[in-house]
C-alpha cells in the first residue's frame, strides 16, 4: 500500500510548486538481466527507478481552472521514515516534461532521465516525490 504526504505552495507569483511523496516498492528478480527497480505509486501518476540509475514518471496533470498554465513534471529521491516522514532527499526535483493545458483540461505527461546520485544510493531509497511546476493560471 502506497503512504502519501502532499504538499504545495506558491514559489512566487504566477507559479505554483505542487509535491507528493510516495513509499517504494521494490520490483526484483525481474528475470534476464534486467535491473532490480523500485516503484513509486503517486496515484493518477506512477514513477520508477531502476538500479543502473534510469528512472520514468509518467501520468495525469489535471488542470482545473480556466485559461492556460503550463505545467512542468518532475521527481526526487530520498530516504526517510515509513509513510515518507522526515525525508532526506539525495536528488534534487527534475522535471522531465512541459505542456500548457488550457480551460479545465488534464494532459498525459510523460518522461524520464538518469541520476547517478540515485544509481549510488539505490539501496538506501525508499521514498520518491512527484513535484508539478505550473507557471499562469493554476488551479
Amino acid at each position: 500500500m502506497a503512504a502519501f504526504a502532499l504538499s504545495s505552495f506558491v514559489v512566487h507569483s504566477g507559479e505554483e510548486i505542487r509535491s507528493l511523496s510516495s513509499e517504494a516498492t521494490l520490483s526484483s528478480n525481474l528475470g534476464g538481466t534486467q535491473e532490480a527497480r523500485l516503484d513509486f505509486d503517486f496515484g493518477t501518476v506512477r514513477g520508477w527507478l531502476r538500479e543502473d540509475g534510469h528512472w520514468q514518471i509518467e501520468g495525469d496533470v489535471s488542470h482545473q481552472a480556466g485559461f492556460c498554465a503550463t505545467y512542468h513534471l518532475g521527481m526526487q529521491f530520498g530516504t526517510g521514515n515509513p509513510g515518507c516522514a522526515n525525508v532526506k532527499w539525495i536528488t534534487r526535483p527534475v522535471f522531465v516534461t512541459k505542456r500548457l493545458q488550457c480551460n479545465g483540461a488534464g494532459a498525459l505527461h510523460s518522461g524520464g532521465d538518469y541520476s547517478f546520485l540515485a544509481k549510488k544510493n539505490f539501496n538506501d531509497i525508499n521514498c520518491a516525490q512527484k513535484v508539478i511546476k505550473c507557471k499562469g493560471r493554476c488551479n
